[in-house]
């Protein structure tokens, strides 16, 4: 219904894609009706700390290997056209709305879920595979491998998110993974365009965020196998 209403509104996708909210509907909807019988993992820490900085270095480093890659490749994908877009604080608006609407259902219903019944590096396996299957709209404009590709990059950057998010309460993991979220999609959007579809644009991303989605997960098995670690604080939140 909300692609529907997509494309009767004649909204660009580039700004606004209605079918994100669909997660928060979801998730918002399972609050209200079993929000008290929710099992949720233990808030371990809060603030800014070690694992949130090394998470943060490690999408910063996922979009220098992909610019560095796309730069060697001489790829045509740069940065958009000066007002292609939306009014700049409308966009950026618009775009930080429609991460923290995927990131209430993704990193702030599934992901804790599944931590109560596996580990959190399968709870991020898990919950980033199902992130890039719900984006199956973005198959139908592509080829079947730049798809593949996609889910691939979605599950890595799960793994980035969950060394950030592991261990934080509900509102903290939100506002962190929503935050990230953006980054990463502004980032993509400015140096590529969004890319042009193809299977090598969507390999870059998936060979530079799936390098740096595995180092995540070697961190993350390090801090939770360290209780020190769990309550390390810099800054209290």
């Amino acid at each position: 219904m909300l692609a529907w209403v997509q494309d009767a509104a004649g909204l660009d996708p580039n700004t606004l894609r209605l079918t994100v909210f669909s997660t928060a509907v979801g998730a918002l909807a399972v609050f209200a009706v079993w929000r008290r019988r929710l099992p949720y993992p233990p808030v371990e820490k809060s603030g800014v700390d070690r694992s949130l900085l090394l998470a943060l270095a490690t999408c910063l480093a996922a979009v220098a290997i992909a610019w560095g890659l796309a730069r060697l490749q001489g790829a045509p994908w740069r940065s958009p056209a000066p007002g292609s877009l939306a009014p700049l604080a409308v966009f950026l608006a618009v775009q930080l709305l429609g991460a923290a609407a995927e990131e209430i259902g993704w990193r702030g219903l599934v992901q804790p879920l599944l931590e109560t019944k596996i580990s959190p590096v399968a709870a991020s396996l898990v919950t980033g595979a199902l992130f890039g299957l719900g984006h199956f709209y973005v198959a139908f404009g592509v080829a079947p491998v730049s798809f593949g590709l996609f889910v691939i990059t979605a599950v890595a950057i799960s793994m980035i998110l969950a060394l950030a998010t592991v261990g934080r309460s509900l509102w903290e993991r939100i506002l962190i993974a929503t935050l990230l979220h953006f980054l990463i999609n502004m980032a993509t959007l400015l140096l590529f365009a969004d890319g042009d579809g193809s299977v090598l644009y969507f390999a870059n991303l998936a060979l530079a965020f799936g390098v740096c989605g595995a180092v995540a997960s070697i961190l993350l098995r390090r801090r939770k196998a360290d209780p020190q670690t769990q309550s390390e604080i810099i800054l209290p939140g």
